[in-house]
């Protein structure tokens, strides 16, 4: 999984080539992947246990919680890196598309113990 991971941060620094600065206090792209990857982890956990609503969000916050210490962000430093990203739609799709992708490798490991071919 940390291959394909690698090589999708890798695709990404070779083709943006010449791109703008991002500032200092914003994630990277390779970051806001790997966080936007394990909040829909979390998200995907906390939605298939038969919880209230209110139980729900609860447990959410605390998953989310754990995810920002275990990374030393916190949560301001990712509704910043969020924001600027959704106001740059171009970086936006391209990190949604790498999430998405990799969400569905580790689903099709995860049912069938294999990676996709290609």
């Amino acid at each position: 999984m940390k291959k394909v991971f690698l090589f999708t941060v890798a695709l990404i620094v070779i083709s943006c080539g010449g791109k703008e600065e991002i500032p200092e206090d914003i994630l990277s792209e390779a970051q806001m992947v790997d966080l936007l990857i394990d909040i829909r982890i979390a998200e995907g956990k906390v939605s298939n246990l038969t919880l209230s609503t209110d139980s729900s969000m609860i447990l959410f916050k605390v998953l989310e919680d754990q995810i920002f210490a275990e990374r030393k962000i916190d949560s301001s430093n990712y509704m910043a890196s969020y924001n600027y990203y959704l106001l740059n739609p171009d970086k936006f799709l391209r990190i949604t598309d790498i999430v998405i992708d990799s969400l569905k490798v580790r689903q099709q490991i995860q049912t069938t113990g294999r990676r996709p071919t290609n």
